[in-house]
């Protein structure tokens, strides 16, 4: 590692330890002086330049309309500062919840913002995790979503969120880093398969589970390309009925637990994203079923709270019980 990225890395770290005393990790959250940084912006810095080259002519040539000038500029500039500041004192966070969400789509976190003095905010922007989402009014309590990646199963806790502002002259940038105490949990990313993963039974009797084959007629669909010609029913076809397509299914014995020792030789993540498609198939067609992984027994249950719980258990397979 070069010099410069161990310089680099020992002063965000110091920087880092700095902010989490100052600004601690809290679900709500009213800014304060404490709280609140701001500086010049780009803008700012070339305006103050001008400023300052206005008050030196003025000066040196005995100038009272350039001494005048710079004057009122410097000016604005305070005016700017405190109204920069109050845009951001006040303002009231709230962490309200995190919606879960599949590995590779997006996590959906809930805040609140209104003002402990009831005062209004304008031109706010968001930044949290690489998405930039502005607010252009803050009147009253204003609830804000903010969707964020969510690449990978587990709990999902974001970095700090920084909130800024310009308002009103766009001179000076008033911030602020918060540490929410949110997280949201992050399920496999469900991949299809056309066995389900069943292990026995809670009674040891297998049920009936339908897979694709040719022993059992099974109904009739629409005729789709590469459909094998033997199957197509050709009374129904010469009834003037279309052509349509039998289907046929081969019995074998299954049970209502999805078993992690069913599918042997697979990778960890892959057992894992085929047991969340089954859990979540499943569930949508009202099917009783249970979960059985290394340590983890669920039985077998109806519902939406089973199907959450079964998701929960592959989502933190392997994993932190509690968000760090």
């Amino acid at each position: 590692m070069a010099l410069s990225d161990r310089i680099s890395q020992f002063y965000r770290r110091r920087w880092q330890k700095w902010l989490d005393r100052r600004i601690p990790r809290e679900q709500q959250v009213t800014l304060n002086q404490r709280r609140i940084f701001i500086f010049l912006t780009r803008q700012g810095f070339i305006a103050g330049i001008v400023v300052l080259a206005l008050f030196i002519g003025g000066i040196n040539y005995a100038n009272n309309l350039l001494l005048a000038t710079s004057f009122f500029l410097a000016s604005l500039f305070v005016i700017a500062i405190h109204h920069t500041y109050a845009n951001l004192s006040g303002l009231r966070i709230t962490a309200l919840s995190a919606s879960p969400a599949f590995a590779g789509e997006e996590a959906r976190f809930l805040l609140r913002l209104d003002d402990v003095r009831e005062r209004e905010h304008e031109s706010l922007l968001l930044e949290w995790d690489g998405v930039v989402q502005p607010v252009p009014w803050v009147n009253a309590v204003q609830d804000v979503a903010v969707a964020l990646p969510a690449p990978k199963r587990g709990w999902l806790r974001p970095p700090r969120l920084k909130i800024s502002s310009t308002y009103p002259l766009g001179l000076l940038r008033a911030w602020t880093w918060l540490d929410l105490d949110l997280a949201a949990i992050v399920y496999p990313h469900p991949e299809s398969s056309e066995v389900i993963p069943a292990g026995p039974g809670r009674d040891g009797e297998g049920e009936r589970q339908r897979t694709r084959g040719h022993e059992d007629f099974d109904g009739l669909k629409d005729f789709t390309p590469g459909d094998p010609l033997a199957h197509v029913s050709w009374k129904h076809l010469a009834r003037g009925r279309g052509m349509l397509t039998k289907t046929y299914a081969s019995e074998e014995a299954g049970s209502d637990i999805l078993d992690w020792n069913a599918m042997p030789g697979l990778p960890i993540e892959t057992r894992l994203s085929r047991l969340a498609f089954w859990v979540v198939l499943l569930a949508q067609h009202n099917h009783a079923f249970g979960l059985r992984l290394p340590g983890t027994d669920i039985p077998a249950g109806l519902g939406i709270e089973q199907r959450d719980a079964c998701l929960r258990a592959l989502a933190l397979f392997g994993r932190e019980e509690k968000p760090k």
